[in-house]
C-alpha cells in the first residue's frame, strides 16, 4: 500500500510526536528522584520511635512498593503514633482508603482535608472515626513538588503531564494514634509535618 507523498510530512510529524513519549518512558529510566523513606529520623519533634511490627514484603503486597518505612513515635506523655511512610509508581494504591492497610481493623467513614495553622500549605486528609471508634488518622499525599487534595483530579491532570515528562513515584504519610487525646490533633499533625520536611529537606 503505497502513501501520497502529500502526507509524508504529517505522517512524520506524527511519528515523531510519538516517539517523545516513548524515549522519556523508555530511555530515560524511572528514577526523577533520590528521595528515600529510609531518611525520616527515629526521633521527631520530641518523639523517639521504634519500628513497627510489618514484615518486609508488607509494602510490596500492599503498595506495590520497594521503598516504604513505619515506626512508632512515642512522646513523654505516652503517646504512641504510628508514621507509615510509603513511596509507590501505583498512586491509586496510595490514596484510595490507604487506611484498609495502614489502619486494617480500625473504622473510619468518610474524610475532611484540614489546613493546619502550622503548615496551611499542606491539605491534610483527616479521617472520620465510625461510632464508637476512638482511634484517629490522617495522611497527606505528596507527588514531585505538590501536595494533592483531590487525586481524582490530580491523575486527569498527570495523565496529560506523562505525555511529556518522566512518571515520579507519588509519597504517603500516613499517622495513626490509637488512643488520642481529645486536643491532640495538631500535635499529631506536627509530628507528620517533621517528617515531611526531614523526606523533602534529602
Amino acid at each position: 500500500m503505497m502513501i501520497s507523498h502529500r502526507f509524508v510530512p504529517v505522517a512524520c510529524l506524527l511519528l515523531a510526536a510519538a516517539l517523545v513519549p516513548t524515549m522519556i518512558h523508555s530511555y530515560s529510566g524511572d528514577a526523577a528522584d533520590r528521595l528515600t523513606t529510609a531518611a525520616i529520623p527515629q526521633v521527631l519533634v520530641g518523639y523517639d520511635s521504634v519500628p513497627s511490627e510489618r514484615d518486609a514484603t508488607w509494602g510490596k503486597r500492599r503498595f506495590d512498593s520497594d521503598d516504604w518505612t513505619e515506626r512508632v513515635y512515642r512522646g513523654v506523655s505516652g503517646d504512641n503514633l504510628r508514621l507509615t511512610v510509603v513511596r509507590s509508581y501505583d498512586p491509586k494504591s496510595l490514596y484510595h482508603h490507604p487506611e484498609l492497610a495502614v489502619a486494617y481493623r480500625t473504622g473510619f467513614v468518610g474524610e475532611e482535608i484540614h489546613r493546619f495553622e502550622a503548615r496551611p500549605d499542606i491539605p491534610v486528609h483527616v479521617l472520620n472515626p465510625a461510632p464508637g471508634v476512638q482511634a484517629a488518622a490522617m495522611y497527606v499525599l505528596h507527588y514531585h513538588t505538590r501536595f494533592i487534595d483531590n487525586p481524582i483530579a490530580f491523575q486527569l491532570r498527570a495523565a496529560g503531564e506523562l505525555l511529556f515528562s518522566r512518571r515520579r513515584p507519588m509519597t504517603l504519610f500516613f499517622l495513626f494514634n490509637e488512643k488520642p487525646r481529645s486536643n491532640g490533633q495538631a500535635a499529631d499533625a506536627a509530628l507528620m509535618f517533621a517528617a515531611i520536611e526531614a523526606f523533602l529537606d534529602q
